[in-house]
Parts: C-alpha cells; structure tokens; sequence
C-alpha cells in the first residue's frame, strides 16, 4: 500500500485514494467547497490546494491520487507522497483562491440564511487574508429567482461549485440545472422551460456550501443559533431517514438529514422535511377526554385514569377490535402488549399497512409508516396494503385505536364505510397525538405525545435499529403511549413499569435478543462522517 506522508503523519491508504479523503480520515482537515463524499469529483472550487513534494505547484487534494512509485523514485526512501497542508505556499493558495470567490461576493451575511452555516464565512475566517484589495464596483446578479417551488436562489452569493448540478445529474438523475453565461457573469440556472422539481429538490439547499440556494419554507424563520436540535427518524416512511429536527420557541422549524450511511445517506426527500409544515395545521387536545350526549367533557391526566377505569368496568374492552400503527415506538407496542394482557384478553391487535404512491429508486417507500418491521420483530400482525377497516371491526362491539386515523386515511369511495363500522361501536377508544376525524368519532380520547415529543426506537424495513428523540417538550397531559398504558394499568389496579422511556427500552431488550447488552448510544447515528470533522 501507498505510504503517503502528510505534515508529520505518515499513512498508509489504498492505491488510488484521494490526499483530501486520506488527510479527512486522520483528522487532518483541509478546507473544500466542491468536494462532497456522494457526488463527483471535479477539481473546480480550488480551495483545496496543498504543497505536494516534487509538484511544480499546488495540487488540488480532492483529485490528487496516492499511488505506489519505484522505490528509486520514493521521496526520503521510503514514501510515496509528501503533503504539507501548513505550509506558507499553501496558505499563500488557499488566501488567493478565497479573495477570487469574494471579489463579487455580496457582503449582507447579517441577512443571510445560510450564516451560522456558510463555509465561506467560516474559511474566511480560518484560512483569508484579514482585508480586502478589491477598489471597483461588484458585478451584480439577480437575486429571489425561484428555481422551483422550493428553492429560492441568490445569483450573487454562488461560488460555482456545482454541487447542485451534479446532485441533480448523479443523485435523482433529473438533470434539471446547469451552467449558463460565461465568465463572471456565469450562472447555475435551470435549462429553458423546466423548474427544480423534483422529490428530493431542497437537498440542494442542504449542500450548498454558502447561501446561494436557501429553503423557501425555512427562509427568514430563524437564525441558526437560535435552534435547538435532536437527533430523530423521520416518521413518513419505512425507510426511517435519519433527521434531525431543529426546533425554537415551542415549534418545529425545519427537518434536515443526518448522514447515515445505512438508511439513507446524506439525503432525505421534500415530503419528509415539509412535515415541519404540516405539524403546523394539526388539530390536537392537550387533554383526555369522554364523548356525552353534550359534547366532550375533558379531564385532568390523574383524574382521567380513575373515570376510565370506572367506564371499562361497566364496559369492558375484552375482545376488541385493536388497531395499531408503525407510528409506535418498540416501547409503545411493548407497552400494547402488557395491556393485552393485563385487560384486553390477550387481544392481538394488527398494525396497519398505509401505503401510497410507489417506491422510487432512492428513498422512498410506499408503506408508509416508519416501524412496521418493528411491529413484526415484537410479534404484532401487520395487515396488507390499504386494509377494509370496516371489515376488521365486522362483528366487533368495542375497538382499540392508537395512532391510526381510518378514517381519514381511508380512500373517498370506503370513508363512509368506516365511519358507519366506527359509529355501530359500543365504545370506541382512540390514543393519538392529533385529533383525527377517528377521533372525533370516538368516546374516549387519549392524547399523545407526538412523534417528535418523545423518545423511542424503532427498526426500519431493512432492519435498522434507531434511535428518536425529544426535539419538543410535550403539554403536561399529553404524554407516549408507554406512560399512558403504565397510568392506565395503576388505575386498574394492575402492577406497572414505572413510566419513562428507560423501562419500556428494559422491555423492549428483554423482547428482541439482538439488543441483549446494548445501551441507547448503540442505536444513535453510525460514526463520525467523512464532511463533519471539524479543523
């Protein structure tokens, strides 16, 4: 193997590897703009430059490759390749090739979405001269135009890496962007009647190094440093991308992707992201509640417990229909299959297959709810595609239903059927975190914590083991599913795991024996990616 000799390290790489991929591994960072681990290599930005031995001028890391030489042609006898990456000839490239891509660069970061994020503010600062020569008046560009109906574009702030074009080239393979114009006055633009449209289209938001390419939704919402983040699995389908949600004041403001390379790498699509939209047109209760003759009368959470307890004594739920959903953490349907047993009758329950649309060749699955496999592995049926609801409740006097919505998810020629099924019930207890048309139907609603309320662990349909956590806190009397069956047990006179993520995940290890001796930190993201080590 190539022995390559970087500063004062020597590494050994694979032939053939790149002096930029070699140093990221070892912690050496070199600054980059065009380089990203998923897309191409095209040499373009420069910013990359380093001093390489015997070069007659500074190389560009990311397309320089380590390869073996005769050991007559070995530098010092013994390395392939010597890099320097402090060196004052790679200063000296690094502060020229950052005063070109200011030249014409606006200087409105204190109105820039991408500040708190932008490499070329942080670089500036790292690697710039501390003033400028520049004496003329800036070439402008136009600025707002609308790439699509999500992606907003700033002409003056791109620096051409072109990482947008080759996302849509080599990633979704819709090939809508280019490059027009010639000089300074060259452009990233869309090709003549087409529009950036497609279903994965604000990750290129999310590469853009500087802030050329901004999100529509997110646009002047917040600054950055204002948001508090946590790591989570995005709840829109059973791919289960990993997320993270960044949240202020009480609200979701936007989802972005955590690279993980075994679920979803460094992309996620623009349905899931935009859940921080819809979140905000979700009806909820923020209380339990029973349906009378004169509408909802709503209770505290201690006092709700004991008049639920009182009501299933006179009507109990043995042999009920029990509908669940892959929108339940392992602890949730870990916490199900207790009270199956403490007071169900050991109803089995079934989980339902909602699809919709069909898979794409990236991320996208039709089956749309994150945990269906984990539904499997904790032993629940999971129903075909799209169920007859109103066949699974034929014949039934009471049902179950917790984080599923028939009714609103049932196609317009079966909505009347189901909500027909779903009146002809004698008791009809529905737990969810927002207040469906099921749920108006229903005598008894529990309020939940929602999916990005809680934490929990779910599995996605090839197996992976994930880890969701709190982005918000919930109201007091919405809680997970797990707290309200241990509420609802105690009430009943039954003995309870206490309430609180880490005893449902006991039980959820008791129940699965491939997480036998794993902790919580097992299950969250997978490494430190190649594009996060820090200088």
């Amino acid at each position: 193997m190539p022995l390559l000799k970087i500063n004062d390290q020597e590494i050994e790489v694979a032939p053939g590897e790149t002096v930029l991929r070699a140093a990221l591994s070892r912690g050496i960072y070199i600054p980059y703009y065009c380089y990203h681990p998923a897309l191409s290599i095209v040499g373009q930005c420069r910013m990359c430059l380093v001093e390489v031995k015997g070069a007659p001028k500074p190389l560009t890391a990311c397309s320089t490759a380590v390869t073996s030489v005769p050991p007559d042609k070995k530098i010092d006898g013994k390395y392939d390749m010597v890099v320097d990456t402090r060196s004052e000839i790679t200063r000296t490239a690094q502060r020229a090739v950052l005063e070109f891509l200011l030249l014409n660069h606006p200087l409105d970061c204190p109105i820039c979405d991408q500040a708190g994020e932008c490499e070329l503010q942080r670089y500036s600062y790292e690697y710039g001269a501390p003033g400028s020569r520049f004496e003329f008046e800036k070439v402008h560009a136009p600025k707002r135009v609308e790439l699509g109906p999500h992606v907003v574009f700033d002409v003056e702030r791109c620096i051409k890496c072109t990482r947008c074009i080759r996302f849509c080239d080599e990633i979704t393979r819709t090939g809508e962007l280019t490059l027009s114009e010639r000089g300074v006055h060259t452009r990233v633009d869309t090709f003549p009647g087409r529009k950036l449209d497609n279903p994965y289209s604000v990750c290129t938001v999310d590469i853009c190094p500087v802030g050329a390419l901004t999100s529509k939704e997110f646009r002047f919402k917040e600054r950055v440093w204002f948001l508090s983040s946590a790591s989570s699995v995005c709840p829109e389908c059973a791919r289960g991308c990993s997320v993270r949600f960044d949240t202020y004041k009480g609200e979701v403001l936007r989802l972005v992707p955590r690279a993980n390379p075994e679920v979803n790498g460094p992309w996620m699509c623009d349905y899931g992201r935009l859940l921080s939209e819809r979140l905000a047109g979700v009806p909820t209760k923020d209380r339990p509640g029973f349906r009378t003759d004169g509408g909802w009368r709503f209770h505290t959470y201690e006092t709700f417990w004991p008049a639920l307890a009182a009501r299933l004594a006179e009507s109990p739920l043995k042999g009920a229909a029990v509908l669940l959903s892959g929108r339940m953490t392992l602890e949730e349907m870990a916490a199900f299959a207790l009270l199956s047993e403490k007071l169900l009758g050991s109803a089995p329950g079934t989980a339902l297959n909602v699809a919709a649309g069909e898979d794409d060749a990236l991320l996208v699955r039709r089956e749309r709810r994150p945990n269906l496999a984990g539904a499997r592995r904790m032993g629940i049926a999971v129903s075909a595609e799209n169920p007859d609801v109103a066949a699974l409740l034929r014949g039934r006097r009471a049902a179950l239903v917790v984080r599923e919505d028939p009714v609103g998810d049932a196609p317009p020629d079966r909505r009347g059927a189901v909500s027909d099924a779903l009146r002809a019930l004698d008791l009809l207890v529905v737990a969810d975190s927002a207040f469906t048309a099921t749920a108006e139907l229903a005598h008894v609603f529990i309020p939940l914590a929602a999916w990005h309320e809680m934490e929990g662990t779910t599995v996605n349909f090839q197996g992976h083991l994930q880890k969701t956590a709190r982005a918000l806190m919930p109201p007091k009397h919405r809680r997970p599913f797990h707290d309200a069956v241990s509420a609802w047990l105690e009430a009943c006179g039954e003995e309870a795991p206490p309430q609180g993520f880490p005893a449902w995940f006991a039980r959820v290890k008791a129940a699965l024996p491939e997480l036998s001796g794993k902790t919580v930190r097992d299950l969250l993201p997978n490494g430190l990616q190649l594009e996060e080590v820090s200088p």
